[in-house]
């Protein structure tokens, strides 16, 4: 799975297990819905560190605590891996 498909999947995990909506996380973490909502539709594939720090900070955890999931050690990079093999 790719790296961003992974965060994403987390946020939802996470959102979904603590009952919070999209418009709830904004009021949580000070990232806007639309941000939120773009990257979890995966209409963009990009989040900045920043706002997943802001966001993480809103659900009261840390990045530390958010990237400890196993699932992240499979994680790959693949449009990077894509340009690298096309080269």
């Amino acid at each position: 799975m790719d790296f961003s498909d992974l965060i994403a999947k987390k946020l939802k995990e996470i959102m979904q297990e603590r009952n919070i909506s999209i418009y709830k996380l904004e009021n949580l973490s000070g990232v806007y819905s639309s941000t939120i909502a773009m990257f979890l539709t995966r209409k963009t594939k990009t989040i900045r560190l920043e706002n997943l720090l802001f966001i993480c900070e809103g659900l009261n955890t840390n990045l530390s605590d958010f990237f400890a999931d196993e699932r992240f050690k499979e994680a790959e990079a693949n449009e990077w891996l894509k340009r690298k093999r096309e080269k």
